[in-house]
């Protein structure tokens, strides 16, 4: 993700964007934004954070995600369910995880799948995957095949 407008960035326009930094004599900038990188974890902190408070979903998720990776989970909690209320799919996948394996809230299934849900729908390929997995313990399995058979159509079209 780069820190400075909350784009995730794929490895070809990375690379596009390195070969017009060389052929240009010019510094490290984002390919989306032309901002110069940052230089420091610290500098990326900040800019995470001020993307964050003026409610940039994508930012916020990633704060939550670094409070999760610490163990950190209540704040975690806190900005993967702001970030979800924006419309945020990685978020609601991420809360899936957390109420489904009881890290820093109690294990609530209901809450879970409702994550799930929210994610799959918003095009989440490994959520779809997942609610095939749950239809499958519940002993639904054309619901299972269902979802699963979903999942690489979703992908077409998403790339």
């Amino acid at each position: 993700m780069m820190t400075c407008c909350s784009k995730l960035i794929c490895d070809g326009c990375n690379y596009a964007n390195s070969l017009r930094m060389m052929e240009q004599s010019l510094g490290k900038t984002c390919p989306f934004c032309r901002q110069c990188t940052p230089h420091s974890a610290e500098e990326s902190d900040l800019r995470v954070m001020k993307r964050a408070q003026v409610n940039d979903p994508v930012a916020i998720r990633e704060v939550g995600l670094r409070r999760y990776e610490e163990g950190d989970y209540t704040p975690a909690l806190e900005y993967l369910t702001k970030a979800a209320k924006l419309g945020d799919v990685v978020a609601h996948f991420n809360l899936s995880i957390m109420f489904g394996e009881g890290q820093g809230v109690d294990r609530d299934n209901m809450k879970e799948i409702h994550h799930l849900e929210l994610a799959a729908i918003g095009g989440h390929f490994k959520a779809r995957f997942n609610l095939g997995a749950k239809e499958l313990q519940n002993g639904r399995i054309e619901r299972a095949v269902k979802h699963w058979i979903m999942q690489p159509v979703l992908e077409m079209t998403m790339q």
